[in-house]
This record gives C-alpha cells, structure tokens and sequence, in this order.
C-alpha cells in the first residue's frame, strides 16, 4: 500500500507540473490542494502556492509568500524566511518585500546582504516618488545597528539620492550626517568613494562636503 501511495504521490506533482506548464491554473491549483494534506511543515502549502501563482502572473502570490515568511520566522527558520523574499525579488521589485527581506537580514546579522537589499529598495522607492518610505525605514535600522553599519546605510541613502532624486531639499543634510559617522568611524576609503562619487555628479556639492570635510 505504501508503494501504490508513493506512486500516486509521485503523479500528483508531475500533474501539478503539467497543469503549470500548460497554463492551467485552477486544475493546479487543485492539485496543490490534495498535496498540501501530507505536508507537515505550515508554511510550504502557502509557499508552494505563491509559486504556482507567481507562473501565472496573479498578484495575490506575494500574499501567500508573506504568510509562509512569517511562519517560517515564527518556528526561528530566518533563512528559510529569507530564501523565501529572495526567490520573490527574482521575478517581481516589491516595496513590502524588500522591506521584510531587510527585516529578516537585520535579524540574521548578514550586513552584506542587507546593504545591497537597502539600496534596492532605496532606488526603488525614489523611482516611486516615495522617499518617505524609504527614510522612515532608515531611521529604524538606525536605531538597531553600530556605528560602522549606520555609515555604510548613510552612503547608501546618499547614492540612491544623487541617482534618482537630486533635487531633495534636504540632501545636504543628510550629506553632511554621512561625512560625520564616515569621519567618525575613519572609515577613509568610503569617504574617499563618496567625494569622487560626488566631484562627478556636482562640483558644488563636492566644493561643500570638501569644505564640511577639512573643519
């Protein structure tokens, strides 16, 4: 019997990927339904459907990789959560993805990560015309990280700005709280990276952060 079993296990799945392949979404979409039953773990059945929906190009898939995210958090499986955003991020930018993917780096300490997940979401926000977000989600993760990560999201923000949002009224500002923490830190070869970065796009700005810089 368990032989019998595993065969029509075995065929469900290759149903499923047919009924994917042929474009035939509610046919799998009721497939997925008989499988998910002898899965144990919660989060798969919404994974897995996220999958079958994202082939088809149907929104509601990132809700069902949001939910199986944060079951993964809640059983501890933060890698498992973030392989999940990952996958996401390959075939759709999303705000709320990538805002929860940063979380979920935050969580498992993997700043590299994190960095390049920020500015993807920094240039993705100001292509938006959404600067709050992007702002009041950098405030956040200042309060949560050391001073030598608050420097490199600083430069981030301020390279994310120069490409897509120029003209913000508080550039400077934030340009000039970037020089304090990257002097602070003496973290000389990402102020060096940022005053080239800056001498290319403006002389002025450059002439003022040089200036700012040499107090």
């Amino acid at each position: 019997m368990k032989v019998v079993a595993s065969d029509l296990y075995n065929v469900a799945w290759f149903k499923l990927a047919d009924f994917v392949a042929r474009g035939e979404k509610e046919r799998a979409l009721s497939v997925h339904k008989l499988l998910m039953h002898s899965v144990a773990d919660a989060a798969i059945p919404y994974q897995l459907e996220g999958d079958i929906l994202l082939a088809f190009d149907d929104s509601s898939a990132l809700d069902r990789y949001h939910i199986a995210a944060n079951l993964y958090k809640k059983s501890g499986k933060m890698k498992q959560a973030a392989s999940v955003y990952e996958h996401v991020c390959m075939f759709k930018q999303d705000i709320k993805i990538l805002e929860a993917l940063f979380d979920v780096y935050l969580i498992l300490q993997d700043y590299e990560a994190m960095l390049i997940t920020f500015t993807s979401l920094a240039q993705l926000c100001l292509k938006k015309d959404d600067s709050k977000f992007i702002l009041h989600l950098f405030h956040r993760s200042q309060i949560e990280s050391d001073k030598y990560l608050q420097a490199k999201l600083w430069v981030q923000l301020i390279k994310s700005f120069i490409l897509y949002d120029d003209k913000n009224s508080q550039f400077m500002t934030y340009l000039y709280q970037a020089l304090d923490l990257l002097q602070e830190t003496r973290n000389e070869e990402e102020l060096l990276k940022l005053l080239t970065l800056l001498e290319d796009f403006d002389t002025e700005y450059y002439k003022k952060a040089q200036l700012y810089v040499d107090k």
